[in-house]
């Protein structure tokens, strides 16, 4: 019988033992996201017979992500069965990515209906266009930030997230939200990142004019090869502070990682088009699977 428990910061090392073997360019894999929102989705984990297994909760349904290991991946799907049977409860699979797909189907053939959720795909960038805001598609974006650099000269500021100016950062996100109910979880998700900074090796930024925080920003690498945005904020009427930010943070942290990828827009129609407005590279794939 499974037993789920939730998940603590000491699990990092056991969830990306599973989780990092393949990059399937999806935030739900990587650790820090998982922990850092655990709270908001009460995040479990359970260990058994060598595959991970995690679930969370949205609202009045309760989701799997699809279990993750070396073996029989039917037998492992079959423990869930039991499981969600005994707590009377459908199965619902999350964040499945194509090889997942092609190994449910394979062993439950016609047994699950699998729904593309573009709301949950993540944008992925090449860090080297963000970087240089490099391309003609990206020329408004670099028009911004020497606009912004240009008018703010002298008076701006970029600093790296650490234990001197980590109230001041929490603050910023506070205010920017208002304590507003719909972002509760993201200040509880802030909150996690920041107590937790330097075990998980997250990296923040910071940009100021004349002193004042006008953005700011958390992300972490998930794999050798990407870099993963999970927080980003600025005052949306100073124009350019967005694009420094982005640019500057990743200049500082992506150098030396191919992708960038800033998670996905959950279908808020503004956030769909600042990602877009970045043309990036692809979009992850991502399935919810439910039973037929």
């Amino acid at each position: 019988m499974l037993e789920f428990r939730p998940i603590e910061l000491e699990d990092k090392a056991l969830v990306e033992s599973y989780y990092s073997r393949e990059n399937h360019f999806l935030c739900e894999y990587c650790f820090t996201d998982l922990f850092i929102w655990g709270k908001r989705y009460n995040t479990q984990i359970c260990e058994h017979n060598g595959f991970l297994y995690a679930k969370m909760n949205e609202e009045s349904y309760e989701f799997f992500m699809p279990p993750e290991g070396d073996g029989d991946i039917k037998q492992a799907v079959e423990e869930l069965f039991e499981y969600t049977k005994e707590r009377g409860i459908p199965l619902i699979f999350m964040a499945v990515y194509d090889q997942m797909k092609e190994k449910l189907e394979a062993a439950y053939p016609n047994k699950f209906i699998f729904e593309e959720s573009r709301d949950n795909m993540d944008y992925i960038y090449q860090a080297e266009k963000l970087i240089n805001l490099s391309g003609k598609k990206l020329h408004k974006k670099k028009n911004h930030y020497n606009r912004f650099m240009k008018d703010y000269e002298g008076r701006w500021s970029y600093e790296d997230l650490n234990d001197d100016n980590m109230r001041e950062f929490f603050t910023y996100q506070l205010d920017w939200c208002d304590e507003d109910d719909e972002f509760l979880g993201e200040i509880c998700a802030v909150s996690t990142a920041l107590k937790n900074y330097k075990a998980l090796d997250i990296k923040g930024g910071i940009l100021r004019i004349d002193g004042k925080i006008v953005a700011i920003t958390l992300g972490s690498r998930s794999f050798d090869d990407t870099f993963i945005i999970h927080i980003e904020k600025a005052d949306a009427s100073i124009n350019g502070a967005y694009q420094v930010i982005n640019k500057l943070f990743a200049e500082r942290n992506c150098q030396d990682v191919k992708y960038i990828d800033r998670e996905e827009d959950l279908g808020i129609a503004g956030l769909r088009q600042s990602k877009e407005s970045y043309y990036p590279e692809f979009l992850s794939v991502y399935y919810v699977a439910r039973i037929r």
